[in-house]
């Protein structure tokens, strides 16, 4: 058996979703996750958050903005453009193990569903073809032990659950309606 692999997932992406869409102080970005549906699916304390935002910086993902706003010379955050391409990256792949689908896949779907119906689309049908792979690689030997032969049944049972999800909710998205424009001649 392969060891386990680190996941993609950091509490990182997640930083970075929210500064895409507007700078802000440390103290209210951590807020805005805790208090964002994002807040269900995950934890962090502030000094831990606090962390790995200084962390970011380090390593060039966020940049500080000075701000005046209340006369107190506070420090906003911004993203980098590493930081950007590095969360867009990251948002429009589809996760890849199935462990990583309660907190990342969640995650993504959150960010590509304030983007647009394009991106949800493109992120269910990814998904769900990298559910059909992990599926398609689930072999039962018949000559395995009965503990092993209901490990992959679980497995299999699990992915099949859901691929049948993500299908239930790709038929949810709605779509908004192309008319295209005619010029009167």
């Amino acid at each position: 058996m392969s060891p386990r692999q680190k996941t993609s997932f950091t509490y990182e992406h997640t930083v970075l979703g929210f500064l895409l869409e507007a700078p802000m102080h440390a103290y209210a970005l951590h807020q805005t996750v805790v208090d964002s549906p994002l807040g269900n699916i995950w934890h962090i304390k502030q000094s831990a958050f606090y962390a790995i935002v200084a962390r970011m910086q380090e390593v060039g993902f966020l940049c500080a903005i000075e701000s005046d706003d209340d006369g107190r010379g506070k420090r906003m955050l911004g993203c980098t453009p590493v930081g950007q391409a590095k969360f867009a990256h990251w948002c429009s792949s589809p996760v890849a193990h199935p462990r990583d689908m309660r907190i990342e896949f969640l995650s993504k779907l959150y960010f590509c569903s304030r983007r647009s119906p394009a991106a949800i689309a493109a992120l269910y049908d990814q998904q769900t073809d990298r559910c059909q792979r992990w599926l398609d690689d689930i072999v039962v030997e018949p000559h395995a032990d009965q503990y092993r032969i209901a490990v992959m049944h679980y497995r299999r049972g699990q992915i099949q659950a859901t691929i049948q999800w993500l299908e239930a909710c790709r038929m949810d998205v709605h779509f908004p309606t192309y008319t295209p424009i005619t010029e009167d001649l």
